[in-house]
């Protein structure tokens, strides 16, 4: 883990500027560590998301908070083409989950079962009541 002003030096920049660049990804929704006296430490992956920010900065002439902006929504287009991935992958697995227990269900034999013939009370016409019965007379 790097302090802000380690990984301030090894992104070639100035701690104020870090900061910047700190605050338009945490208003894009990225998130950083904090250690001792909420003082925020920076991983490999965060310096590897601030160094992006930095060269899409400079590559797209933006200014950071829509360079952070930028970065976020890569980010989440790639989380949900993973997602989509990985539901897709199952659904082929269910899918042959399926074709082997049609398979295995294809196999059993058939037994036949009695035919149900309702008792006899049922299959009796029912009675009309009241106006109706006066009214088939």
């Amino acid at each position: 883990m790097y302090t802000a002003k380690e990984a301030a030096a090894a992104l070639g920049i100035s701690p104020s500027t870090l900061s910047k660049y700190i605050m338009a990804l945490e208003g894009a929704g990225f998130r950083f560590e904090t250690g001792k006296r909420n003082a925020r430490q920076f991983s490999e992956k965060e310096l590897a998301t601030l160094r992006q920010m930095i060269e899409t900065a400079a590559a797209e002439d933006l200014p950071p908070g829509q360079a952070a902006h930028l970065i976020g929504q890569n980010a989440y287009f790639s989380l949900m083409e993973e997602r989509i991935s990985a539901i897709e992958k199952r659904q082929e697995q269910l899918m042959k989950l399926y074709e082997d227990l049609s398979a295995k269900m294809d196999r059993l034999p058939v037994h036949h079962v009695p035919d149900y013939s309702p008792p006899s009370f049922l299959l009796l016409p029912k009675r009309k009541a009241g106006f109706l019965n006066f009214l088939s007379k």
